[in-house]
């Protein structure tokens, strides 16, 4: 994530509040860390095998979309894959456009997708400092 207080940087969201509010009000630094993707977040076929042998856990999509888009951006992902993107847009009030050729990855994203509620929007307020 590129993020910039510059003029040039005019148009680029960065919500440094919010990060900083999400981790116990101290400034996020570069380096996160988070569990991998299992238990019941983690999509499996039907013979209990993983959906997807990259699927990225929910929590690293949030902090991104988070620190970088506004309730009603367009979120892009170009490796769609299980739809983590698209999930986690839905329910921050993004919209998403996901791309995907496995028809079974494809199949598996638009189901879990139409099972998401997105939050009411007292949830989606993003919290501006005095930068």
């Amino acid at each position: 994530i590129w993020a910039s207080r510059d003029q040039k940087g005019k148009g680029y969201t960065f919500n440094y509040e919010a990060l900083k509010a999400s981790n116990d009000d101290v400034q996020m630094r570069s380096d996160w860390l988070f569990p991998i993707c299992t238990g019941g977040e983690r999509l499996k076929n039907d013979n209990g095998d993983k959906l997807h042998p990259t699927q990225k856990p929910e929590a690293l999509l949030a902090r991104i979309m988070t620190a970088s888009t506004r309730p009603g951006d367009i979120v892009l992902d170009p490796f769609f894959g299980s739809g983590t993107t698209g999930a986690v847009a839905r329910r921050l009030g993004r919209h998403f456009v996901g791309i995907e050729r496995e028809q079974t990855y494809i199949d598996a994203a638009m189901e879990r997708i139409d099972a998401v509620r997105p939050l009411e929007g007292a949830n989606l307020t993003v919290l501006t400092g005095k930068r």
